[in-house]
């Protein structure tokens, strides 16, 4: 069972090096891998899914900070080793946040808009799972700016 989710094919082809690599630590070399495939096809699925949650979890252990957006709402989180810090926007105006230019949009209705903030702690083993929650629901991995920008907004430290 994956603690993630299984690559994609097209991941994985992303990762076709290091995969060859995790098979030959894990005991597995050319031959081996297709006989397991053709003769223990779960087992071969079970290694996939492996490799999987560990690229997975270097992924995830790099990434700082997510973003979650929709129509009336933008949601950014920076995520620490024990704790993640969300500041969240909720557009009380007409129309739709926009995508492009977001913070200009931000700037220009911020009379229109409800900022707040705030925190979860949990466990270092957990981080990465609350991390692969919010991704899988729609979330996607930014850089600092919008972040940084609404907590200058917020006043936060």
């Amino acid at each position: 069972m994956v603690k993630y989710r299984f690559l994609t094919d097209e991941e994985l082809q992303g990762f076709d090096e290091e995969f060859k690599h995790f098979l030959i630590a894990n005991g597995l070399h050319g031959e081996e891998w297709k006989s397991m495939n053709i003769n223990k096809p779960n087992r071969a699925i079970e290694i996939v899914g492996l490799f999987s949650d560990l690229i997975l979890d270097k992924v995830y252990d790099k990434t700082e900070y997510v973003l979650h957006t929709g129509d009336k709402h933008l949601k950014v989180f920076k995520f620490f080793k024990e704790k993640a810090v969300l500041i969240g926007v909720e557009f009380q105006g007409e129309g739709v946040i926009s995508k492009e230019n977001t913070i200009k949009f931000i700037v220009d209705n911020a009379s229109q808009m409800l900022l707040y903030a705030t925190s979860k702690n949990f466990n270092e083993e957990k981080r990465n799972k609350e991390l692969h929650f919010l991704v899988n629901n729609g979330a996607v991995v930014t850089d600092e700016k919008v972040f940084n920008f609404l907590s200058n907004m917020k006043g936060l430290k």
